[in-house]
């Protein structure tokens, strides 16, 4: 059983908020302008960071640039980064500086061999998820979860290890695969056909699904310092 928290309670509100105001044809334009501000002051931030050149933008986000040219319209309340294995104490350093640029610790995701997989920050109702990728024979594989109020689904996918390149965006630089065309067949198939009725649970690229161990993922405020597993490398 999922348990809600306090802080859950609290962040569940600040989301769900968000979600609503974004079904209101009107609101969509500054809701847009605010999470683009947003993105450019998360790069901001981590350009002082040992993370810079160290993350990549991945999944929706790299979506909407290679389709659109822009952030997808439906999906301005979320972004997706991707941190190597060998540079997530990278990731981890850098979480004092994403909190004085204005963002809040969100979830800290732990997959069942007790490994953390993902960080969430949030800000103005937007979250800002940065994966951890672990090599696997030529691969990368990262998780997912489904939370539902019965238990919580570790969901298990794999994307093509790939080098790095710098592309323009937002008025900023950031990093993405260089075959970016490869990374999105592999999750979502015929990505330049837009599917509304998509979601992550329907990846191209999952392998394995599992019973998640924990009853919530919450991660308090003010809490910076995370425990090292023996797969963090350096």
């Amino acid at each position: 059983m999922t348990r809600i928290t306090v802080f859950r309670a609290r962040r569940l509100v600040i989301t769900r908020l968000a979600e609503s105001l974004s079904r209101f044809e009107f609101l969509r334009p500054w809701l847009m302008r605010r999470f683009v501000a947003n993105l450019q002051r998360l790069n901001d931030a981590l350009e002082h960071t040992e993370l810079d050149g160290h993350y990549w933008v991945w999944s929706g986000l790299l979506l909407g640039w290679a389709r659109d040219g822009a952030v997808l319209a439906h999906d301005c309340l979320d972004a997706d980064f991707a941190v190597a294995d060998r540079d997530f104490q990278r990731l981890v350093d850098a979480v004092p500086a994403i909190m004085r640029a204005g963002f809040r610790c969100d979830r800290r995701f732990v997959n069942t061999a007790g490994q953390v997989t993902e960080l969430t920050f949030l800000r103005h109702g937007a979250r800002f998820e940065f994966f951890r990728m672990f090599p696997a024979d030529g691969r990368l594989r990262y998780y997912m979860y489904s939370i539902k109020l019965k238990g919580i689904t570790q969901v298990e996918a794999f994307v093509p290890e790939q080098e790095t390149v710098p592309f323009s965006f937002l008025d900023r630089t950031w990093l993405k695969p260089r075959d970016h065309d490869l990374e999105l067949r592999t999750v979502y198939g015929s990505w330049k056909v837009p599917d509304p009725s998509w979601s992550y649970l329907d990846t191209l690229d999952l392998e394995a699904r599992r019973a998640s161990p924990y009853p919530h993922f919450d991660w308090r405020d003010g809490v910076v310092a995370l425990p090292q597993d023996s797969s963090t490398q350096r």
